[in-house]
């Protein structure tokens, strides 16, 4: 799946409403049990009751597409695997790919992006994630210190228990304040299970890097 697809769906995501023909039965119920598997992974069934809200017949085409083209990296429909997540990991989701960013070190050099997310209550990471919030973190790893303006990073998320969602900026929080970059926010998720993806440009002291797509499934409960 391009990139530019899954851009191109949430660069036209607008307001999700529930068409007064949806009812709670028609809704998959995500809340009974884990929908991470032990490296966190979308289990099987988290996958199929994705898929199966994302087919209701009331459902926005451009949440449709958002939620298929995040659950396609996540689930590593493009023949990749996540990273093994290491048993002792304090509580955040890793998201599932590193993306990179062309000649963004010093103009020539590619750099590599990571992200995490961070369910409430959380002091840390700045600037924290209070109950039924969640915290994201994005690093362009070699780069520079990150702007003191930035705007252009964003994490798109909707959270298919409620379906709330949203589009989260990232900005400068004091993280890494030599380097390398790194850029952070809070959404108000609320609880359930979250499907995230961030991309957008993070703007370094050397300028600005774009970076493409990575996403994560993330248990907010």
């Amino acid at each position: 799946m391009s990139t530019a697809v899954i851009a191109a769906a949430f660069a036209t995501a607008g307001t999700l409403v529930a068409a007064p023909s949806a009812t709670a039965s028609s809704i998959p119920d995500l809340s009974s049990h884990n929908p991470l598997d032990e490296l966190g992974r979308p289990t099987e069934r988290t996958q199929a009751e994705i898929r199966a809200l994302a087919d209701q017949p009331w459902m926005p085409a451009d949440i449709r597409n958002m939620l298929l083209s995040a659950l396609a990296f996540a689930a590593g429909d493009n023949g990749d695997g996540g990273p093994e997540l290491p048993e002792d990991a304090p509580t955040f989701t890793q998201f599932y790919w590193p993306t990179v960013s062309g000649s963004c070190i010093g103009g020539e050099l590619d750099a590599v992006g990571t992200a995490i997310a961070v369910p409430g209550p959380a002091e840390i990471p700045a600037p924290g994630a209070a109950d039924g919030q969640t915290a994201f973190v994005f690093t362009a790893l070699g780069t520079a210190p990150a702007a003191a303006e930035q705007g252009g990073m964003h994490v798109n998320w909707v959270n298919i228990n409620t379906l709330q969602h949203g589009a989260t900026p990232l900005g400068n929080h004091g993280i890494n304040p030599d380097g390398p970059a790194t850029l952070s926010g809070t959404a108000d998720t609320g609880h359930g299970t979250v499907v995230a993806l961030v991309s957008g440009r993070v703007h370094t002291a050397d300028g600005p890097c774009d970076f493409i797509p990575t996403a994560a499934i993330i248990d907010a409960r």
